[in-house]
């Protein structure tokens, strides 16, 4: 079971379970014109509280099975019972790939704060420290500026353009396609300042 508790300078990272639906379903609410452009329709059964507890039991056997985690995002200060985000790691795959999907969102009344990159850069360190992936991938539409942003600011790289990738409000909309492997993160992502520095590779066998 995926159970980890992440916590940076700001922020909490709660897994997300189904005693957790009305913090979510208030976040859906309160955020549903906000975030409309950029996620699927949803029926109206999502914006009731069986609507998440739904959603949040399917988060919980993906946890179970170490297939993905969804955390809420919360303030250490200020109102830390209250939601303000989500991010996750989905779709994991074992195997050869050993890659795992991130998506992320956060409250309008938390933009720009900067929020958002530090729970990527956290759910990094996770993905690849904990989880021992070996890749993740975000998929972002192109005119999400500050979700290009966020990616960019953790050291995502751009992959390309796939057309017409999700259907998104009613339209299938073209993703640009990001992507970090484990080689790739920086080490002050990997290894914080409370843990010991990570040898550098020599390269010799």
């Amino acid at each position: 079971m995926i159970g980890s508790l992440l916590e940076t300078k700001r922020l909490l990272l709660k897994p997300l379970g189904p005693e957790d639906a009305p913090s979510l379903l208030q976040y859906a609410l309160e955020n549903k014109s906000w975030l409309e452009p950029w996620e699927p329709s949803h029926p109206a059964s999502y914006f009731t509280l069986e609507g998440q507890k739904h959603i949040l039991n399917q988060c919980q056997e993906d946890r179970r099975i170490e297939g993905g985690v969804l955390f809420g995002i919360f303030e250490r200060e200020g109102e830390p019972e209250k939601l303000w985000g989500r991010i996750s790691v989905s779709g994991i795959m074992r195997g050869i790939w050993q890659n795992g999907f991130v998506g992320y969102s956060i409250a309008g009344g938390r933009s720009g704060r900067g929020y958002m990159t530090e729970a990527l850069n956290r759910v990094v360190r996770f993905g690849f420290d904990d989880l021992s992936l070996h890749r993740l991938q975000a998929s972002i539409i192109p005119r999400n500026k500050p979700s290009l942003r966020v990616a960019e600011k953790c050291n995502f790289r751009y992959e390309g353009r796939a057309l017409r990738y999700l259907r998104i409000n009613e339209k299938w909309e073209d993703h640009d396609i990001f992507a970090l492997t484990v080689d790739e993160a920086p080490l002050d992502v990997l290894q914080p300042p409370d843990r010991p520095e990570r040898p550098q590779s020599t390269g010799a066998p």
